[in-house]
């Protein structure tokens, strides 16, 4: 089978299955995957919180090892499909207890947050599926070049703006804030996309199995970033309200 795809981890894995018979992904095989890392992550989330209200110094290592240690496996994870299965796992439960304890603090800041926030990721998720699905949105090479530039221009404006405000000593703005968070999940929305059509070409392509993981990492990955985007303007509108 010839395969067709630009994406050079895709390709790297595929040179040592090209001449090899291997069980082929499916879209059931991405689902319970999905699932598991999902789980994982309400693993993490969860246990961290209650190993917070038992010994709260041990909960304060955890979430300083978390959040220093996920940076890390997410990026094994993302170059390294072979290792995916056990890096993913193991970034989806830390990152699961950075998670819990933002959504703590959030949800303690403005009330109902947390709930606004994960419901309002459900939608999103469904509306890009949808769309998706319905070819009303396709993602050509024209959308990719277009989401890295807009992700690399978002990463330099905000290192930029971060400077100014240092050396001016001047605050973030309600407004600015809620902008750039506004439009980091407008970013995080198009990954969902790119996530998609990366989970139907390893399908529909015929490629290895292992390669569920991979694909259903990198989903559960942006599903995360968007909750944590989403929260974080729900949290500055009811702040503000309240």
């Amino acid at each position: 089978m010839r395969f067709r795809n630009s994406n050079l981890v895709f390709k790297k894995i595929l040179n040592s299955e090209a001449t090899a018979d291997y069980e082929i992904a499916t879209y059931g095989g991405v689902a319970r995957k999905t699932i598991v890392y999902l789980l994982l992550v309400l693993v993490g989330a969860f246990g961290g919180i209650m190993l917070g209200s038992v010994n709260a110094s041990v909960y304060g290592t955890l979430l300083t090892v978390a959040a220093l240690s996920t940076f890390i496996f997410a990026l094994v994870s993302f170059w390294s499909p072979k290792a995916v299965k056990i890096t993913g796992s193991i970034y989806c439960i830390l990152e699961g207890v950075v998670v819990g304890f933002v959504s703590m603090a959030y949800g303690a800041v403005a009330e109902g947050a947390v709930a606004t926030a994960l419901i309002s990721t459900i939608m999103v998720f469904t509306v890009v599926v949808t769309l998706f699905l319905t070819n009303i949105v396709k993602v050509t090479s024209r959308f990719t070049r277009f989401l890295v530039i807009f992700a690399i221009g978002m990463l330099l404006s905000q290192l930029v703006l971060w400077l100014i405000m240092s050396l001016t000593g001047q605050a973030y703005s309600f407004s600015l804030c809620l902008g750039i968070s506004a439009v980091t999940v407008f970013l995080a929305t198009l990954y969902l996309f790119f996530d998609l059509e990366q989970i139907r070409q390893i399908v529909e392509g015929g490629y290895p199995k292992e390669m569920e993981w991979y694909v259903s990492f990198g989903l559960v990955f942006t599903l995360v970033w968007l909750y944590v985007e989403i929260l974080r303007i729900v949290t500055i509108l009811f702040a503000r309200r309240n």
